[in-house]
Formats: C-alpha cells, structure tokens, sequence
C-alpha cells in the first residue's frame, strides 16, 4: 500500500497552491494524494485522528498572514500543527517549480530531538534518486546551516548534533554540505533567508515545545516560520520522545 500526501485545499490561491505543491510531493515520494476540502463544518479532529492511524506520510496546509486570505492563518495553523505526529508541510500561496525541493535547508542547533529532522532531510534526495531519476544526483543536496556559539556550552551542543547528523548522512550516502555562521540571532529565521538565496528548496523546522521569555517578548519563532513572507515551504515536525534515530 502506498504512502498518502494529506493536502488541506480551500478556494483561495492558498488552496490551490497546496494541491499542487502535494502534486510534487508525491511525485518524489511515489504517494497517493488525499485532498481534504475545508470549510467550517469540517471536523479536523477527525482527520487528524484517522491520519495518524493510517499511512498518510505528512500533510500539506495552505498557511497565510490574515484568515481573510485563506482558512488557514498562522495562528490557526500552529494550533492544529501542534497536534500532529505526523509532519506538516506549511507552504504559502506561491506554486512550486519543476525543480523545487532539490535543496534542503536544515537548521541545527543544540536541541537534541532536531537530529529527526535530519532524518526527515536524508528521505528528500533519497526518494528524488529513487522516484524521480531524470534529476542528476548533482542537483541534489542538504544544506546544514549553523551557529558557532562563543559560549563553550552551547558551541559543544551542537557541535555534537553536527557529528551525529553527518555521520548519519555519510552512512545514508545523502548530500549534504555544512555552512557555519557567526553572530545569528536565531539559525531558523536565517534559514528562511538562507532558503530564499537557494534555489528549490524546502526548509525543515522543529515546532517550539516550550517558550522562553525572549518569545513571550518578541513573540515565538514560528510565527514568523509559519506564512514566512519569503514563501518557503517549511516542513514542521513536533518534538517527540519515543522517535529513536539509530547511527551506526
């Protein structure tokens, strides 16, 4: 039984944008798509629920700045994403190219459970080999972006996330290439930043578990991920505590 992309839609360019970004979705990961129409009458526990249960793969929800301007704003969309064990794919109201996705951005930082992103980022170039074989595998690569921290404490944290991730990936034979940075408020933002002056690419987020003062101040990092106006899709996995990745 194959996989399943679970697509959100709605009547705005929002919508439409989603379905055919889950167009291309299942084209690299060999899926059947699931479209879900949205209006107000629909009971998203539901769908959330029989999601779970089933084999979809992740869900693709249009997200915008203003409710006026699709079903789905940030806030409304962070209240389901939060919900999901299943990864969702935020994406706004601009349609996909032929090459999109071929470039992953992967922000690591010193949260340990980001090393299942890592993974989730290994699955794009592997099923693009597999599935889409007219693409070189030259075309294809991921893009670890990072902080090199003064602090000692915090530069170890990552420096460690940093080993375990590309040994994971020399054993994957995934792509990749480190890109260090100094002096970053926060590696996420930057990695939309990073994604927009890199073309085809899709960048991978780790929703926020608790929030610090910093965010109760200048609000949480995913509202500005969620409905970014750079227009990058944003693939956002919830912190989980009973996903192991193995690295041998």
């Amino acid at each position: 039984m194959k996989n399943t992309i679970t697509v959100f839609v709605d009547n705005s360019t929002y919508g439409k944008a989603a379905l055919l970004h889950a167009e291309k979705i299942a084209q690299i990961f060999d899926a059947e798509i699931n479209t879900i129409f949205l209006d107000k009458k629909k009971d998203l526990r539901a769908v959330f629920s029989s999601a779970e249960d089933g084999n979809t793969l992740c869900f693709i929800m249009p997200v915008a700045l203003s409710k006026k301007l699709a079903f789905f704003n940030v806030k409304s969309a962070k209240r389901w994403i939060l919900k999901s064990r299943i990864p969702v794919l935020a994406v706004g109201e601009k349609e996909p190219k032929e090459n999109d996705y071929q470039q992953v951005i992967l922000p690591l930082d010193i949260n340990c459970q980001e090393k299942e992103l890592a993974l989730w980022a290994s699955y794009f170039p592997a099923h693009f080999q597999k599935n889409c074989t007219h693409i070189p595998k030259e075309n294809l690569l991921i893009h670890i972006i990072y902080n090199q921290y003064k602090d000692e404490f915090l530069r170890q944290k990552v420096e460690n996330n940093i080993a375990f991730v590309t040994k994971m990936f020399d054993n994957l034979e995934a792509p990749y290439r480190l890109h260090p940075f100094t002096k970053i408020d926060n590696i996420h933002t930057f990695g939309l930043q990073f994604a927009k002056k890199t073309a085809n690419s899709v960048m991978l987020f780790l929703m926020t578990e608790h929030y610090s003062l910093v965010d109760l101040i200048f609000g949480p990092v995913d509202n500005r991920i969620l409905g970014n106006k750079e227009q990058i899709p944003v693939l956002c996995l919830n912190p989980r505590g009973d996903v192991f990745v193995l690295c041998q």
